[in-house]
Parts: structure tokens; sequence; C-alpha cells
């Protein structure tokens, strides 16, 4: 966080967001995530059902399969070990996915990626919050791409929401 944060937030690339105690007497930073734009490429394997399920409308444009969607990007993601008792893991992803949802009712999207290592312990945290490993063939040290799509309930909007004027 400290390399990098400043750099990126000055040049526009993410947004880190650092979480706190507000009612503690010193500042203690619980935990931080960065959150940014990113395209994700659909791999070629692909169905043109799941490339449908991903953009929410078409498999296609004008003939030609979709390859590219924008997505928000979860580039960090972590919890502070020396105060790690005070938040847990799934309240910080809760803080994290209220700020893209947050974005989203405001610019539109429904894709969320994340890159990780290949461990179990991380999986199985991400599919909690319903993270899907992208299924490509990876290199040895490469870490995997999962990704989310929210569900119609989430991307809320209601008639009254729309105006066209």
């Amino acid at each position: 966080m400290k390399n990098r944060a400043i750099e990126f937030e000055k040049s526009g690339k993410s947004r880190t967001f650092i979480v706190y105690n507000e009612s503690d007497q010193i500042f203690k930073v619980l935990g931080y995530y960065s959150l940014a734009i990113q395209i994700f490429k659909i791999p070629e394997e692909y169905s043109n059902r799941q490339r449908k399920i991903l953009d929410g409308f078409n498999a296609k444009i004008k003939g030609e399969k979709i390859t590219e969607i924008p997505a928000y990007l979860i580039g960090q993601f972590a919890k502070n070990d020396l105060y790690k008792g005070f938040i847990s893991g799934n309240l910080l992803m809760q803080f994290c996915l209220n700020s893209i949802l947050d974005a989203q009712q405001k610019v539109a999207g429904r894709l969320v990626i994340l890159e990780c290592k290949d461990e179990p312990k991380l999986i199985e945290f991400y599919n909690r919050f319903d993270f899907k490993k992208v299924e490509k063939n990876y290199s040895e040290d490469e870490f995997i791409q999962l990704i989310r799509v929210f569900s119609k309930e989430e991307i809320v909007c209601s008639d009254s929401d729309i105006s066209l004027t």
C-alpha cells in the first residue's frame, strides 16, 4: 500500500479505501482495499451463453463475439496483521463490495474481478462472496482470476429512477 497507493491515486488509476475504527482514540489502519476500472478479457473458450451472462444483454455485437467487458477490479485487499482481531475478512469484503455497488449505481457495470494466488483458503474465502474462478489455462506462477457478476437484485434501478429528460 505504501509504495503505490498515493501514486495510483494521483494518476487516477485506482482509489484506496482505508478501514479504521472512528471511535478509537488512536488511528489504526485495520485493513484496506483498492478499486479500479479494468477491461476483463473473456477467455476464448467461453460459450456464447457464458458471454451473454457476463454482458447481461448479448453474446455478440454486429455478429462478432464479445471479447472484452469493463469490470471493477479489486486490486488490493488486506487486513492489518497488527489488528487482525479488530475486523474480519468478511466485514472488510462487505465494505469493499458496498463501495463497488455505490459506484455501480452511478456509472453502471456488472462485473467485479480480482486476482489471487491459487490457494484453497483464498478461493474458499472469495467463493463465499460469489466469486468464481475464471476457467482458462494458467501458467505455473500466474495468479488466478476470480469474477463476480452482480445479480439483478444488486443492480438497483427501478423505473422511477430512470429519467430521459
